[in-house]
């Protein structure tokens, strides 16, 4: 999954804590896997987040985050 406009630290994948604490905007999550993210929401506006894989987009896996 890819975000727009932030760069974030994925804090946990599938419950258990993640020791690696580089920033990125982008994080592979394998099927019926999760991932927790941690980032500051300090550039106002609609941002996009997405998967990269085009049939994923159209099939939804696509959304906005608003930031006031």
């Amino acid at each position: 999954m890819h975000l727009h406009g932030h760069s974030f630290r994925v804090t946990s994948r599938n419950g258990k804590p993640n020791p690696r604490k580089e920033w990125r905007d982008t994080v592979l999550v394998p099927p019926r896997e999760s991932a927790d993210l941690a980032f500051v929401a300090d550039h106002p506006g609609d941002w996009m987040f997405h998967c990269h894989v085009t049939d994923h987009q159209e099939t939804g896996m696509m959304g906005v985050i608003r930031i006031t």
